[in-house]
């Protein structure tokens, strides 16, 4: 019986199959058009593209950006498909031809850093806080809203933007559920207020019934008018609360938004934890600075006898964060009190005990960790 090593896939693999996707603009090829800025394929198969945009055509490049990574990843022998939006300019893709292949510098990492160079800013807010879970089903929502209550009792002026449009927990968790935003100027959309809290979501523009079905593209879409379309005003902070996983939404979030950081909530058993290690791998290679882990249900604490029961393992997370060398900002108990307060709409952060006592501790090192790697202070927060 003979084996056979199977060859390397090359750049020209991929540009021969992208030949097949026509460019919106010029309807050449986008390897002819100039749209691919550049190809990096990997000795293990894995393959980084970065295509040309630019911010006033998001929808039509986002669509041209997921046809690009669905051809990619089915070319055989491939692995991993990353494929970046570069935004340098805020005029359209050049038509003259870029050749796609890598030179020395076009390494992933400098990929990445030049699809930050285009990100959406929002005027009046200072700074945006992504709260990501690479898994679901850990707690990420109720961790990003409480971070946000404490974050505003500590005196700053924070906003929340429930980007889960596949299933938002804002509108429920604060009890505003019922509430619409209004227009203001230009038709832009008020946030709804509540806990001294601006907050938007698409749980309040669509029915809480209907099943979201959308794609990548139109997900984008979306997202993007809930952040610039949105008079938010004068913020301290914005808190993304991401869709879990590290797909299409969560990647572009990183690149196309101008993240300040990102906190990454886990659970500590292993299941979790293996899905922690390629979200903080994501960040890093959109240059997006991991604040770092928080371990949800850490323990459940008996109330009458206060002893410890480690339901889901224990330490996971922090031995996680220190493998990969980010920061452990704390641990949050299996309390009562934290689902009923998401179940009621009033945020636990808001009153007083452990369970409070824990998300302002949080509030305090997340401050701490953003004025490490931004190299500024927040402003001074007052403690109670």
């Amino acid at each position: 019986m003979r084996f056979f090593k199977s060859r390397r896939i090359q750049v020209s693999d991929i540009e021969i199959e992208l030949k097949s996707i026509s460019d919106p603009v010029t309807g050449a090829p986008v390897t002819e058009s100039g749209r691919i800025d550049s190809v990096v394929v990997t000795d293990a198969g894995d393959v980084t593209i970065a295509v040309l945009g630019a911010r006033e055509t998001l929808e039509q490049d986002e669509r041209v950006r997921y046809e690009i990574e669905q051809v990619a990843k089915a070319v055989k022998g491939v692995g991993e498909v990353r494929v970046l939006l570069t935004s340098h300019s805020t005029t359209a893709a050049p038509s003259k031809p870029v050749s796609a292949a890598p030179s020395k510098a076009a390494t992933p990492a400098k990929l990445a850093q030049n699809a930050g160079s285009g990100a959406l800013t929002i005027p009046g807010v200072k700074s945006i806080i992504a709260v990501a879970s690479a898994k679901g089903g850990v707690g990420k929502s109720t961790v990003a809203l409480n971070l946000a209550v404490a974050l505003s009792r500590r005196g700053l002026k924070v906003g929340v933007l429930d980007a889960d449009v596949y299933g938002p927990s804002v509108p429920t968790m604060t009890g505003t559920a019922e509430s619409h935003p209004g227009q203001g100027e230009g038709g832009k959309l008020i946030p709804i207020e509540a806990f001294g809290l601006k907050l938007m979501s698409i749980g309040y523009i669509s029915d809480i019934d209907a099943p979201m079905i959308w794609r990548g593209p139109i997900v984008m879409s979306a997202l993007t008018q809930m952040m610039k379309d949105v008079i938010w005003g004068e913020l301290d902070i914005l808190i993304i609360d991401t869709p879990p996983g590290t797909g299409d939404a969560q990647l572009t979030l990183a690149q196309r938004i101008s993240l300040d950081g990102a906190v990454i909530v886990s659970t500590p058993q292993e299941v979790a934890l293996a899905d922690v290690r390629r979200g903080v791998a994501m960040f890093r290679k959109t240059h997006v600075p991991v604040l770092g882990v928080v371990e949800n249900m850490a323990y459940f604490e008996d109330p009458v006898s206060q002893n410890r029961t480690f339901l889901f393992g224990e330490g996971g997370a922090r031995r996680m964060a220190e493998t990969l060398d980010v920061p452990f900002l704390g641990e949050l108990a299996l309390i009562p009190a934290i689902r009923e307060g998401g179940d009621t709409g009033k945020p636990v952060a808001l009153g007083e005990g452990s369970a409070a006592e824990a998300f302002l501790s949080l509030a305090d090192a997340v401050s701490r960790e953003m004025a490490t790697a931004s190299g500024r202070r927040l402003p001074e927060i007052v403690f109670e």
